[in-house]
Formats: C-alpha cells, structure tokens, sequence
C-alpha cells in the first residue's frame, strides 16, 4: 500500500498551504498573546506622569509617551503642546506631525535626557 494512505500520510505529504490558512494562523496566534491594559494604581505613578506632561508642556523638553496596545504596546517621542482635560487627551507633537493620545491609553511619560533643556539645565547646576 502507498505510504500516503498510511497514518497522516496524506497531509505529510502535501505541503501545500492556502493563504488564506497561513492568514489564520497568524491572526489566531496573534489573539493568543492579547494583553489587558495595566492599570495605574498608585498615586506616585500618575503624580510622575503629571509631572512630565507638566515639564514638556510648560518647558517644552520631549518626552517618550507609552501608549497601550492589546497586543504591544507603542512610544510617541515628541513633545506636548496641548491638554484637553474635558476630552481627556494631549498633543504630542514631533517631526513627522501631531498626535492625540487618550489619558487612559497611557502607560507611561519619560523625559527624554539629552536635550537642549536638559543640557542647559545641566550647565547651570554644574556652575554653582
């Protein structure tokens, strides 16, 4: 008898795959490792976030913001120049344009080091 009608001889050897079925397979693993967005609890971390949204909007240094995603998250480096608090969102803009992201889409707001504020403000400690 043939080996392909033997055990899973028929699909061992046909190696063939539609791509339709490799389209469902990806999207099926990638359902796999969906994430639930963390949620900020302590009041030290939002005071932080407060505070860097406060420096880069009053001071205009950049900062790299966080932004949740279900399956990664992503950073918009930029610097922000605009809080809605009735729509809840800020601006952050960079060189490739602006951005409106939701305050409870964010993960996290990091000052960038490096800058030209932060190299100013590093001189004017050094001097004293």
């Amino acid at each position: 008898m043939s080996k392909k009608l033997e055990d899973n001889g028929l699909w061992e050897s046909s190696r063939m795959m539609l791509p339709q079925h490799k389209e469902r397979i990806v999207e099926h693993n990638k359902h796999l490792t969906k994430r639930e967005k963390p949620i900020l609890h302590d009041d030290d971390e939002w005071e932080m976030v407060i505070q860097n949204v406060n420096l880069s909007l009053n001071y205009t240094n950049a900062v790299v913001v966080e932004v949740f995603g279900e399956y990664e998250n992503r950073c918009v480096e930029g610097v922000i120049t605009s809080v809605s608090m009735y729509a809840k969102k800020m601006k952050v803009e960079s060189d490739q344009g602006f951005e409106w992201i939701d305050f409870d889409e964010l993960v996290s707001v990091k000052l960038v080091c490096g800058g030209i504020n932060n190299e100013t403000i590093r001189r004017r400690v050094d001097s004293y």
